[in-house]
């Protein structure tokens, strides 16, 4: 299956992201309902083992959020730099932007003793609506990430091809 074969090339190419010899991402289909595991019935994301660094946490998120194949994650794009911002403007019909941009595009992570992490990323979205914000996502002890919250940049109308 394209799935299986595209996370096993995800890990593959990480640096510091992997899963334990022996074990590989395989998918279930049924119908339109598509779930990945590494172990069936068990949420994959305990089975990855993440270097404990800023960049594998931010590797991390990219992976699983590919693996996931959410239908919104195809139409986000991360920002990290000025250029990528600008690009992300241009595309946008009638940007309006609602906060000044200070702080840097670049993604961040806090990682904390207790086996959690904070990934702070920004990104260009245009599910359901044109959006550039700064994410905040808390990675659990099991190391699945939650939704934290989202401060918006800026907004524009949707239905822009990217």
């Amino acid at each position: 299956m394209h799935l299986e074969l595209q996370a096993a090339a995800l890990l593959e190419t990480a640096d510091g992201v992997r899963l334990p010899p022996g074990k590989r991402v395989a998918y279930d289909v049924d119908g339109r309902i598509v779930t990945p595991y590494v172990v069936r019935g068990e949420p994959v994301f305990p089975h990855f083992i993440v270097r404990g660094t800023a960049p594998a946490i931010f590797e991390y998120w990219m992976i699983v959020s590919e693996i996931l194949a959410s239908s919104a994650w195809s139409v986000t794009k991360v920002i990290a730099d000025a250029g990528e911002y600008d690009d992300a403007l241009r595309r946008m019909q009638q940007p309006q932007i609602v906060k000044a941009l200070v702080a840097a595009f670049l993604p961040s992570a806090e990682l904390r003793d207790d086996g959690t992490a904070r990934l702070d990323v920004t990104v260009y979205t245009r599910a359901g609506e044109e959006r550039v914000e700064r994410r905040a996502l808390i990675m659990s002890d099991q190391q699945e990430f939650v939704f934290h919250g989202r401060e918006l940049i800026a907004e524009g109308r949707a239905g822009v091809a990217v």
